[in-house]
């Protein structure tokens, strides 16, 4: 496949549906570019180059590197989280740009994004229900299910588009509402549990393949259960380390094939030398 680019996501706004997905390891982002997913996004620890702590049960952390490489023709963004200044979020974003990111995510407010787009900077942000800002909106439940609700998520979303976001996940937001907002911005939306009638339908790899720790959510669906082909993973696991483990005890491993030789004259030389 061949990777999108920011004028190519935006020639599809309207015309073409297209899918994102979050990855946590590289097993889960090469497995989503050959699937054909269009973009992908994962949590970026600038500090130290690795990934943040996913819920998936059975990889805890990666190397952004290993990530990348593992897609390279994806689209690919760069999650930074929340950061204290638009200076320091230009800095974090150029971290990710040098280390393969097409975009950044943002969660900070409308200033933030300008910044970042004055510099050529690709950002997407987040309007409805965001997780670490849910306290003012009554907790993690569907935001803009009334009237005064619902403007405020569209005037959100007005000014991102006027601040030059990319992108805008739109979280657990009435399909209407969202159906609205997609048509008046310029960005493209991200579904998160918004409706169908967004530009992108995005959801976690985990809720997709069912190795979510935790409760699967209502705008989720498990499409393939993983589980069982990890169970059986860990069992061959488990059994290749005790077959090594009994080897090693009945002297069965190394064997003559394991070893590297030396010729009896160079191993006499040797032993005169030390001698």
């Amino acid at each position: 496949m061949t990777k999108l680019t920011v004028k190519d996501l935006f020639d599809k706004k309207g015309k073409v549906k297209l899918t994102e997905l979050y990855v946590t390891n590289a097993l889960e982002a090469y497995a989503a570019e050959k699937a054909g997913i269009d973009i992908q996004i994962v949590s970026f620890k600038k500090e130290t180059l690795r990934t943040g702590v996913p819920t998936n049960r059975w990889f805890r952390d990666a190397h952004i590197k290993d990530i990348r490489e593992a897609a390279p023709n994806t689209f690919m963004i760069y999650g930074l989280g929340q950061v204290s200044s638009p200076d320091k979020a230009i800095d974090a974003a150029l971290i990710a740009r040098d280390n393969g990111a097409d975009a950044v995510y943002c969660g900070n407010s409308p200033k933030y994004i300008e910044a970042l787009r004055n510099e050529g900077l690709p950002a997407v942000s987040h309007i409805g229900l965001i997780p670490y800002k849910s306290t003012w909106t009554g907790g993690f439940k569907a935001v803009g299910k009334d009237a005064v609700s619902a403007l405020k998520v569209y005037q959100d979303a007005i000014a991102y588009d006027n601040a030059g976001a990319i992108g805008l996940e739109v979280e657990c937001v009435p399909d209407r509402v969202a159906e609205i907002i997609t048509k008046e911005v310029n960005l493209l939306t991200l579904s998160m549990g918004s409706g169908p009638k967004c530009d992108v339908e995005f959801l976690f790899i985990q809720d997709v393949i069912g190795t979510n720790t935790e409760r699967v959510p209502r705008h989720a669906k498990v499409f393939k259960d993983t589980n069982v082909s990890y169970e059986k993973l860990l069992d061959d696991t488990i059994e290749g380390l005790k077959e090594f483990i009994n080897d090693v005890k009945e002297k069965k491993f190394p064997a003559p094939s394991n070893i590297v030789e030396i010729k009896d004259e160079e191993f006499e030389k040797f032993l005169n030398q030390i001698n």
